[in-house]
């Protein structure tokens, strides 16, 4: 996926959301000199951007995220999700339900035991999912446009050895 010639910034739609550190008058002191800010000021961007993208201010990055999850892993229960999406459990209970009003997930009782439930995504579910993706990928394609193939994989690798 490449970004059109004709679009010299593919994030220009919300640049405005970050400060130009460079030709700033504002004097950011050890702000500039810490990864943690540059990781803020990359989320705002691939946020922003993700969520112009989706077209749907309802979707959001963390919702797109919590559908992904149980597609992938069918019978997760909601406790299992916030641990592997590092959610608190309410905000995973509003995303379910989020994805449940719209008939694109749905929670099924855990055989031999009734306390539990699993999600489960439905086929409109897998559609919607499908759709979204698409966007998604799209997005990210955005946020690394001015990166070349092997610096993206390096800077994922090196992500990871923070986040680990």
């Amino acid at each position: 996926m490449s970004i059109p010639a004709e679009v010299s910034d593919p994030l220009l739609d919300v640049r405005h959301r970050t400060p130009p550190l460079a030709s700033s008058e504002i004097d950011y002191g050890l702000l500039t000199d810490l990864t943690g800010f540059s990781l803020k000021l990359a989320w705002v961007l691939g946020h922003g951007h993700l969520s112009r993208e989706l077209g749907d201010p309802g979707v959001t990055p963390h919702r797109f995220s919590t559908l992904e999850v149980i597609s992938r892993n069918p019978g997760l229960q909601q406790t299992q999700l916030a641990a592997a999406l590092a959610l608190t459990r309410p905000a995973t209970t509003l995303a379910v339900d989020f994805w449940e009003v719209r008939g694109c997930v749905e929670r099924r009782k855990v055989e031999g035991d009734r306390r539990l439930s699993g999600v489960y995504t439905t086929a409109h579910g897998e559609q919607e999912l499908k759709r979204l993706r698409e966007r998604v990928r799209n997005a990210d394609v955005a946020l690394t446009a001015d990166l070349t193939a092997e610096e993206i994989v390096s800077l994922r690798k090196l992500l990871e050895k923070i986040h680990r």
